[in-house]
């Protein structure tokens, strides 16, 4: 009771200061905080913090994600979704309570995404980095092209599906200084499906700006409902690196995480906690699970 009675006191004062920030104060009907708890010797302790809240309002859309820091409980980072319908029209992402940038979306008549714009902010700035355009095939982006400021071409995306709907090939043509908000600019996946069509391991090879690599390989396991229950990450000479587990309950809800490291000792832990408030004014709070 006094960590859900901590919990409503942080959302309150956070979403006040929100609203000092010109942000109209946003419906908090669901919200789940995951807690990391602390690891000794390989073995969980009661000591828990919350590090991470996902904010959601009466048609259950994420409005706010808020990341903390699990010793000083301090805010690291969060998130703002504004929404028109079911479809977000524009998003705000902060670094240390500052926003460092934003996007606008717009949509086709089919409810993909049209146009992204990206603007970048620094203090007393605000300035256009670039605005996507997408083209699809079967519902999935082949193409983006982004412009900058000026309406001139910076960098081509283009990307190549398999017959599950994977990305498999990803390649941008960087021109100028620009480049995309990942600095990602080369990208390939190898899936290897089960037998009802899941991934069951893949192989990601990524190239950076700048020419940085990186090769990452991963082994996926389920349970008899599809849920994921596990990920296991390999270097590139097959040795595993780590592995996570996730448990759920009985309504498909995601409840704990472990991980584990190569010599199967747990290093990291976290419980999810979902709270529902009935009303406007959250007077009342429910534990659902």
């Amino acid at each position: 009771m006094k960590n859900a009675s901590l919990s409503i006191l942080v959302i309150v004062i956070f979403f006040n200061s929100l609203f000092a920030q010109n942000r109209p104060l946003q419906d908090i009907r669901r919200v789940i905080v995951t807690s990391q708890y602390e690891v000794k010797d390989g073995q969980r302790t009661a000591k828990s913090m919350a590090v991470k809240q996902e904010i959601k309002d009466s048609l259950d859309r994420v409005h706010t994600i808020l990341n903390r820091d699990y010793t000083t409980q301090r805010i690291t980072s969060h998130t703002w979704h504004a929404f028109k319908g079911k479809q977000i029209v524009r998003t705000d992402e902060f670094v240390k309570e500052q926003l460092r940038y934003y996007k606008i979306f717009t949509y086709t008549s089919d409810s993909l995404i049209d146009t992204e714009t990206i603007y970048l902010v620094s203090p007393g700035d605000t300035v256009l980095y670039v605005n996507l355009k997408y083209k699809y095939k079967n519902s999935k982006p082949v193409q983006v092209n982004a412009v900058d400021f000026k309406g001139k071409s910076a960098y081509t995306s283009k990307s190549v599906f398999d017959s599950k709907g994977t990305e498999i090939s990803r390649k941008v043509k960087v021109k100028k200084t620009f480049a995309p908000i990942d600095s990602v600019i080369e990208r390939t996946v190898s899936p290897v499906y089960d037998s009802v069509g899941r991934i069951s391991s893949e192989t990601i090879k990524v190239k950076l700006v700048g020419g940085k690599g990186l090769t990452q390989k991963f082994s996926y396991g389920y349970n008899k409902l599809g849920l994921l229950t596990s990920i296991e990450e390999f270097d590139e000479g097959g040795k595993l690196l780590y592995k996570k587990t996730m448990d759920y309950n009985d309504k498909r809800m995601l409840k704990f995480i472990s991980v584990y490291n190569a010599n199967n000792e747990l290093t990291e832990y976290y419980a999810n906690r979902y709270e529902l408030y009935p009303t406007r004014d959250r007077r009342n709070q429910i534990i659902e699970y």
